[in-house]
């Protein structure tokens, strides 16, 4: 912002692009660094997260933690990125509660932690239009 005045369509893209990407560091690091805490916060048991789920467990971290750390440092690709995958994150989430994978409340969390960052990402790029 510039003295005091209202934000320029470009200044609100920027900063809605650095939520988006500060939301999926976030969860990134917390799933890299202490995915037991990451877990509780999501009402999921550590114990019921064995083999595959481990694994993409850390796929997932790897991924945010990715596309955090490129789209903080500019990447057009990393920030257009966003929206197709929380989109099929939407389609994981939705399976997993639907078939209890998970529990219930952990994946409408999670759910809800995605739609957030698809309005984000829908207004960042609302912004960013002429």
């Amino acid at each position: 912002m510039r003295n005091g005045q209202t934000p320029t369509s470009g200044e609100r893209a920027e900063a809605l692009s650095r939520l988006v990407a500060g939301i999926g560091l976030a969860v990134g690091v917390g799933a890299a660094i202490s995915p037991r805490t990451l877990l509780r916060v999501y009402g999921v048991d550590r114990r019921e997260v064995t083999g595959a789920g481990a694994f993409g467990w850390r796929l997932f971290a790897t991924r945010n933690l990715y596309l955090g750390t490129a789209a903080l440092s500019g990447q057009r690709a990393a920030r257009q990125a966003f929206l197709p995958v929380q989109i099929l994150d939407q389609i994981v989430f939705a399976l997993a509660y639907r078939t209890r994978a998970i529990p219930r409340p952990a994946a409408l969390l999670a759910m809800t932690t995605s739609a957030t960052i698809i309005m984000l990402d829908l207004l960042r790029r609302a912004a960013e239009r002429p």
